[in-house]
């Protein structure tokens, strides 16, 4: 094994969580490494839909990494009947490939300063006095702070001392060659479809050359999403042209139980659960929270309590009073089709503008569910009904 290296801050993870974060670090002049299990570029199993607000985020250029641009944003509702669109005279969903896109932003803190590391996976998390050594199949590295941006099954969490989430929500996608005419006809919006599985969605989201086509469910019982999957590209009227690739993965729900500071180590974007509910979409989170995790351990100037209490107060800020709504409404959406059903016959178009106002970074979630008559009166009941639960248990 090589010998020890050091460094202020070592950021485990290449996504657009670490690397924002890295970027942030290196650009403050911070000695920071980037660490990244597999060799870069490398696929990532993801819709590669990019919202609007998560782009306005990033402080470079990406248009790079963009395949196609769709203004259009459809809502189907299979089961019900129902149809809504909403359009903007901007991108509401920027198209890509992860590989793509996370290797320009992997170039991009490189090019800011830190030093990148791929093909090089993490073993251990040991904490010292002062330093944290983060061991590695390469060779050890040793510094003040940790980031874990390593995603919802983290391995910087496990041996740092979080405990394993146990729910996690299965999701399988299919990259599908199409002929022209298809693909044009898909071309124009970003389609996300309730009905074909319970309690989720399905997406068809255009690419260059071909339609990425995926579906989710929080509960899936033994159905076999790869066989839904299947009846809906029927349903869609999608024949591929030539074979399709087939990946299946998972997304953490909720937050990291034990927070997102352990001493020296703090967690950023899916290793500490900061997916929307709502929509699935993780990459605006991952970006505020890494950005957020290294302003915090600059401000914090390395001292464990102060880097925590900053990092705690950006999230007070911004994140987590997103999740905070964001899972009143999801509860809404998943849970009882026959609720979500008459909220859309009553409210369908408002929901869709609204819910788009959100993801393009217009309105937040705390403001459309405070402000909205619907919204408001379904948490009153859904508070009550807690409430009574809680009082009969007791």
């Amino acid at each position: 094994m090589s010998s020890l290296r050091s460094y202020d801050v070592v950021v485990v993870g290449a996504g657009p969580a670490g690397s924002s974060s890295a970027f942030v670090l290196a650009r403050q002049g911070v000695r920071v490494a980037l660490v990244e299990k597999a060799p870069m570029p490398r696929y990532k199993t993801c819709g590669g839909g990019i919202v609007s607000r998560a782009l306005r985020l990033l402080p470079f250029d990406v248009s790079d990494a963009i395949e196609r641009q769709c203004h259009v944003a459809e809502l189907n509702l299979a089961d019900a009947g129902m149809h809504f669109s909403v359009a903007r005279d901007y991108p509401l969903v920027s198209m890509t490939m992860r590989d793509n896109f996370d290797y320009l932003l992997y170039r991009a803190a490189a090019t800011a300063g830190a030093d990148v590391v791929d093909g090089c996976r993490v073993l251990d998390v040991v904490r010292h006095n002062g330093t944290v050594e983060v061991v590695t199949d390469r060779y050890p590295l040793v510094c003040r702070f940790v980031i874990g941006a390593d995603g919802g099954r983290s391995i910087v969490a496990r041996k740092a001392g979080w405990k394993d989430r146990t729910k996690v929500i299965p999701l399988v996608e299919w990259e599908v060659p199409v002929n022209e005419d298809l693909l044009e006809a898909f071309s124009r919006s970003a389609r996300f479809e309730f009905g074909p599985v319970p309690a989720g969605y399905a997406w068809i989201f255009p690419k260059k050359r071909h339609l990425s086509v995926g579906l989710g469910s929080y509960d899936p019982g033994k159905l076999s999403l790869r066989n839904t999957l299947q009846q809906f590209l029927s349903q869609s009227g999608i024949k591929a042209n030539g074979g399709a690739e087939h990946h299946g993965y998972f997304i953490p729900v909720g937050l990291r139980k034990g927070g997102f500071a352990k001493g020296r180590v703090l967690l950023a974007g899916d290793a500490a659960g900061f997916i929307d509910p709502v929509t699935g979409e993780g990459i605006t989170h991952a970006v505020m929270s890494g950005q957020s995790a290294a302003r915090a351990v600059v401000k914090g100037g390395f001292r464990p309590e102060d880097v925590k209490e900053s990092y705690y107060s950006e999230l007070r800020k911004s994140i987590l009073p997103e999740l905070r709504w964001a899972r009143f409404l999801g509860a809404i959406l998943y849970g009882s089709v026959k609720i979500r059903n008459l909220l859309f016959r009553q409210y369908g178009q408002e929901l869709a503008e609204a819910v788009t106002d959100i993801i393009v970074g217009e309105k937040s979630y705390d403001a459309v569910c405070k402000k909205h008559a619907g919204l408001r009166q379904l948490f009153r009941i859904m508070k009550g009904m807690v409430n009574s639960k809680a009082s009969r248990e007791t």
